[in-house]
């Protein structure tokens, strides 16, 4: 009779605090937290209470202990913040469930839904192991849910997340994954399996931002009538979903441009991110709209922010486009600051240039003057020059890339730099390569005279001889990268080019303009003017004034520096040292370029390789 009426205590308890929700109804949990609204803590634990109770009737239910733990996890959680003041609780709750059921598929995967990092990434593993070892306890919906987590875990591995989502649409047809599939292969470049993918699924229902991610990819896939019905359907979801950035490049793509504006001009009505939304409509109204309005929206950025054209860039372009219009004096002080910055970037070489003409002045270097000297006449006037060409197409390249980025970046405008205004698309990065590649190799031949490129063009070595001690140096700079930490091996294809990540410019020239293409600009233009620049202007400016052993370090460490990254930077100083002392043993730089363009093009051609292994993913 006790009994009894703890049972009926218990069951009255749990209907008033619940609203009729049973807590072992499926996802009670997010039916609970929809219910805490006035007196919020009074009903938590009433909620909780009622959690409590069922378990203590059925121990056994190890699904009511979770949605417990996922109702601590969620009752407090402030979206919008990102904070869960019942975060501690939540954790305890999560590591008890762990610690008493490892091995039950349910816990395992809200374990690993909460565990980021190298650690969720050796739970990934280890629930692979327990599923090979019992695969009778998981039933297809938990197997297809581990799968969909490890494809939205590993969402930066293009390759590992398709294959997980694919697996994950396997065990569940009912799935659709078709966003986070087609966005990876849009990433790897692949247009038209991204197109097949999401083609596909464009009449399955679903919630309005994910219908609109599909609108937005339909948008980048130019197919822009797919796209406009798609941002329809979700207006009629949620019109508060309107994407006017999709809807903008729809009809620009039509050639409505007036029409296209009217979505830009929308946006800048809004308080929040209102900077950022002006530049997106100035730069329309520089391409497509009148001298006058792009005039007045410039004005109104400038009102907005006078850091916004820093350097006067955009008001060059105005004025490009319409040389008559007035210019004010704030307008004025922008180029006078460009001017200020081109002063500067004369000046910086003397940094290192006069140390060096300091150094030998002053220690009097007898043992220098006597050395044997490599046969070209490159001073360090020579060094100077090549030093401020170097300098001024990095920031040319900046200039005309990524001015804009760097701005919101260095001044704090806007909110939407912050994940994404440094990190470069790959055509972007390609371009970047090409023009900055063919700007080094004019500024290259300028120092060229006949004496000049016979010493380039020399060697003592046979061409077949230098095609030989090539492939030992590529051997050999694959040791040291593998040393270094920096090298996968070819059968993880993927991890092999994640692992040329201090190559990211050949996979992006690769990826755009095809293997013809790269093996002309990376195998071929730039060993051509680095090895000119580096072990020939600096390298021979600098040893008449230090001798052949501290110009060959200070070139190399140049080399390393210039190439912008410190995970490979004793890779490239090694290469630089190795190549430096080539020219001293051959007295010319043909050899080296010859090492430095077989180097690159087996890099090239790894990615190559690579990229034909995964092609069928």
């Amino acid at each position: 009779m006790k009994k009894f009426l703890q049972l009926v205590f218990i069951l009255f308890t749990f209907s008033v605090s619940s609203q009729g929700i049973k807590v072992n109804q499926k996802n009670s949990y997010t039916l609970f937290v929809k219910t805490l609204t006035n007196s919020k803590e009074i009903k938590y634990q009433d909620i909780l209470n009622a959690y409590n109770n069922f378990i203590a009737l059925h121990p056994e239910n190890i699904t009511v202990k979770v949605y417990k733990c996922k109702f601590i996890g969620s009752a407090y959680y402030d979206e919008n913040e990102g904070y869960n003041l019942k975060y501690e609780e939540t954790q305890e709750c999560i590591d008890d469930l762990y610690s008493t059921y490892p091995n039950n598929p349910e816990v395992l995967l809200y374990k690993l839904e909460n565990t980021y990092g190298e650690e969720g990434n050796e739970l990934i593993d280890n629930i692979i192991s327990i599923y090979k070892s019992n695969e009778t306890d998981w039933n297809f919906e938990q197997i297809s849910h581990f799968y969909e987590i490890c494809a939205n875990r590993f969402y930066d591995d293009h390759y590992k997340s398709i294959s997980y989502a694919k697996k994950a649409e396997k065990f569940n047809d009912t799935l659709d994954l078709s966003v986070l599939i087609s966005r990876a292969y849009l990433n790897l470049n692949n247009k038209e399996k991204a197109k097949k993918r999401l083609l596909t699924s464009l009449d399955i229902d679903h919630e309005a931002w994910v219908l609109n991610e599909k609108g937005k990819l339909l948008v980048e896939l130019n197919e822009y009538e797919k796209a406009l019905k798609m941002f329809d359907r979700v207006n009629e979801k949620d019109s508060t979903l309107l994407n006017t950035e999709g809807l903008y490049k729809i009809f620009l793509e039509k050639e409505n441009y007036k029409q296209a504006r009217m979505y830009l001009l929308k946006d800048t009505l809004d308080t929040w991110n209102k900077t950022i939304n002006i530049q997106k409509l100035f730069s329309h109204d520089l391409l497509y709209s009148n001298p006058q309005l792009a005039l007045e929206s410039y004005r109104r950025l400038q009102k907005e922010s006078y850091y916004d054209d820093f350097l006067g860039i955009k008001r060059l372009k105005l004025f490009i486009k319409s040389p008559f219009e007035s210019w004010t004096f704030t307008e004025i002080s922008h180029l006078l600051i460009l001017v200020a910055l081109i002063v500067v970037l004369f000046l910086i070489p003397y940094l290192w240039i006069l140390p060096i003409y300091s150094f030998s002045r002053f220690f009097k270097l007898e043992k220098v003057k006597t050395e044997e000297k490599l046969s070209v006449n490159w001073s360090l006037k020579h060094f100077w020059v090549i030093s401020f060409f170097y300098l001024f197409c990095q920031v040319v390249l900046g200039l005309v890339y990524y001015y804009q980025d760097y701005i919101n970046y260095l001044f704090d405008i806007g909110y939407s730099y912050v994940d994404e205004s440094l990190v470069e698309s790959e055509l972007e990065i390609a371009n970047s390569v090409i023009v900055f590649s063919s700007l080094m190799l004019v500024s290259t031949l300028l120092f060229l005279n006949k004496k000049r490129l016979k010493f380039v063009l020399s060697s003592i070595f046979s061409f077949r001889q230098m095609i030989g001690f090539s492939i030992l140096f590529v051997v050999f700079n694959f040791i040291i990268l593998k040393i270094l930490g920096g090298f996968f091996d070819l059968t993880d294809a993927a991890n092999f080019i994640k692992a040329l990540s201090a190559k990211e410019e050949i996979v992006a020239v690769f990826n755009e303009y095809g293997f013809v293409i790269s093996v002309l600009i990376v195998a071929l233009i730039v060993p051509f003017y680095e090895e000119i620049i580096f072990r020939g202007v600096i390298l021979s400016s600098t040893e008449k004034h230090l001798g052949f052993a501290r110009a060959n370090i200070i070139q190399a460490c140049l080399f390393a520096t210039v190439h912008f990254s410190l995970k490979f930077f004793i890779f490239y100083f090694i290469f630089g040292i190795i190549t430096g002392y080539t020219v001293k043993r051959t007295n010319g730089l043909f050899t080296g370029i010859v090492f430095h363009a077989v180097n690159n093009f087996a890099a090239l051609f790894a990615i190559y390789m690579a990229t034909k292994l995964l092609s069928g993913i």
